[in-house]
């Protein structure tokens, strides 16, 4: 058997460049690289620091104030940095702390020094405190009370005062009308533009509200007449006034407190009209009402009037001397109703009495009267005319 001769392969080696061994060529490789890693480090700047701050205690006031806090006339600041590159090798004012009232504004800084001896600083925007409320504040009623100390309508009361530090926003002004009563409270005050309110209220007496009257009325009697009413209050005053029918000006024949007074200023034969009006401790008066006060007793005088008649009224006369007795007759139209011989000068009608068969009463009506004076007995039927007058019985 043939042997076939071996075959040998060779491959080329990479050759260096000229004048270069392998090892000077990878130191050359290795200077490269490290070039590009220096390269790629210096085109990536660090990131610088930044800081942020916010009060941590502190009651927020207004516009941009605050009311300090819970434990005083002050708030609490807190910084906060962002470091991500770790730059930062110390710092000053950036922790937490307090910041002091009163003040209208400061700015608090936190600085930082950085790697390689640079600085930064950042500033809060003005912190402005007030704590306290406007002071003096006092209130000032728009006029004079009205009487005796109260007032009977409405009255602007306004408040005035001062701030130091955040200044006045404003203060309360109202109109006071009611409620009622003595030593009213009224309230009101000043508010700063931090919104600290500083309240001051005063005290007024007031009553808008008029007594009430009613039941006015007069029970005529012989030689008075007695004028009653009812008030809301005991304590109003009531003024009384009278005038007699045909006069024009009115008498004030009472004023004082109470619920009756009794006019013992009366002529027989006429008529009076009374007038009542209370008035309240705040002078607020009431509606003023009016009663008649009748004549009780009617006399044979003229009057330029046919006066209207009391209840039971009683007919007078002036004696006659000499006379033992007197007729009187009663008419109704033309019909005589009623006689009676008295024995003295005046007569008090009855209620219901009987003449000629019949039952009557002082109904409602006009009617005249008539009276002689006897001379000498009854018996010898000796008159003497005295005169004659008229009366009405209103209705009832």
């Amino acid at each position: 058997m043939r042997r076939r001769p071996m075959r040998f392969l060779w491959r080329e080696r990479t050759r260096a460049p000229r004048g270069l061994t392998w090892s000077t060529a990878a130191l050359f490789v290795a200077l490269a690289a490290l070039s590009l890693l220096v390269t790629a480090t210096a085109g990536s700047a660090a990131i610088q620091p930044t800081a942020s701050w916010r009060i941590t205690i502190g009651t927020v006031g207004t516009n941009g104030w605050y009311r300090g806090s819970p434990a005083g006339n002050y708030v609490v600041l807190r910084w906060d940095i962002q470091d991500p590159d770790n730059q930062v090798t110390q710092t000053y004012g950036c922790g937490v702390g307090p910041v002091d009232g009163p003040t209208t504004g400061i700015q608090k800084e936190c600085k930082a020094d950085l790697i390689g001896g640079a600085s930064i600083s950042w500033k809060t925007n003005p912190i402005k405190i007030d704590a306290e409320p406007p002071t003096g504040v006092t209130a000032s009623v728009a006029r004079s009370p009205d009487f005796n100390g109260w007032y009977n309508h409405p009255v602007g009361v306004n408040w005035g005062g001062s701030d130091v530090t955040s200044g006045l926003a404003g203060c309360s002004a109202i109109t006071y009308g009611g409620p009622d009563g003595a030593a009213a409270p009224v309230g009101g005050g000043c508010t700063d533009m931090a919104g600290n309110t500083a309240m001051a209220p005063i005290a007024v007496n007031y009553d808008a509200t008029p007594p009430v009257l009613s039941k006015v009325s007069v029970a005529s009697g012989p030689d008075l007449d007695v004028v009653g009413w009812t008030s809301s209050s005991a304590s109003d005053t009531v003024v009384v006034q009278r005038i007699a029918r045909g006069e024009k000006t009115q008498r004030t024949v009472f004023r004082g407190t109470g619920s009756r007074f009794a006019d013992k200023k009366i002529q027989d034969g006429l008529e009076y009209t009374y007038s009542v009006q209370t008035t309240d401790q705040a002078g607020n008066a009431s509606k003023k009402l009016s009663a008649a006060g009748l004549p009780k007793v009617l006399t044979l005088g003229k009057t330029p009037y046919i006066p209207r008649a009391a209840r039971n009224p009683i007919l007078s006369w002036k004696p006659v001397r000499g006379a033992r007795y007197y007729n009187v007759q009663l008419f109704r139209g033309s019909k005589r109703i009623f006689a009676a011989w008295p024995r003295r000068a005046g007569l008090g009608l009855p209620t219901t009495w009987k003449w000629a068969g019949h039952r009557y009463r002082l109904s409602k009506g006009r009617y005249r009267w008539y009276v002689w004076a006897g001379v000498g007995p009854r018996s010898f039927a000796r008159y003497k005319t005295l005169g004659n007058a008229q009366f009405i019985v209103p209705g009832r």
